[in-house]
């Protein structure tokens, strides 16, 4: 059963707690920066390069209203009469997926960059491929979310998906590196982009691992 300190009652309390309503819209909102940068990846793998750019501008919008919903939740936890635990969980909630929307948004900025670059659509390919499994992943984390209210078991499925696809996500950075390494004809500002892009979506997963541990632990 989840400890006391968070959201023992979350699915209840969402209806009468402003920050944790502020909270779960952030939360979703972080996780739907990973679908749109998977739409502008296909965009760029289609050739439709307007459409990529709507797309990383939609990003941008969406990740400086996460900010805002984040400092809004900070700002309600301080006027609330909460437990100082619940305060504590629910702010390291919002701060991971705060984290992992962050460098979701620095992956957009790198992809910006490549737009009118020359880029093999396979490995395109590789990296649309690795942002699948991130989708997966994020969507996962907040799933086990969702479900810390009385369905431990269920969290902790959805913690394990989490863990799954943060291992094949590993996999996937280890091998596109190889081939970023062995590439003889990208322009050396070109390899510097793709390689900075690989690192961020990396880090995106790494903090969607580190986030489901913070629930793990809640679960204990």
């Amino acid at each position: 059963m989840a400890r006391d300190g968070l959201l023992a009652s979350w699915l209840t309390k969402r209806r009468r707690s402003k920050s944790i309503d502020l909270a779960y819209r952030q939360m979703k909102n972080s996780v739907e920066t990973v679908n749109e940068l998977k739409r502008c990846l296909s965009a760029v793998i289609g050739e439709r390069l307007p459409e990529a750019r709507k797309s990383i501008e939609r990003l941008f919008l969406m990740e400086a209203d996460i900010d805002e919903l984040r400092r809004r939740v900070f700002a309600e936890l301080s006027r609330e009469e909460e437990a100082s635990k619940f305060r504590e969980d629910l702010m390291r909630l919002v701060w991971g997926l705060d984290v992992m929307a962050d460098h979701i948004k620095d992956s957009a900025r790198n992809l910006l960059i490549l737009l009118d670059e020359n880029v093999s659509p396979d490995l395109w390919g590789k990296y649309l491929k690795l942002v699948e499994d991130l989708v997966s992943c994020a969507q996962a984390l907040l799933k086990a979310i969702e479900t810390l209210a009385g369905r431990g078991r269920e969290a902790m499925r959805y913690i394990r998906e989490v863990d799954r696809f943060e291992e094949r996500i590993d996999e996937q950075y280890l091998a596109i590196r190889k081939t970023l390494i062995k590439s003889e004809d990208l322009k050396p500002g070109v390899l510097m982009a793709l390689r900075d892009l690989l690192e961020f979506l990396e880090r995106a997963a790494d903090m969607c691992a580190d986030t489901a541990d913070y629930v793990r632990l809640l679960l204990v």
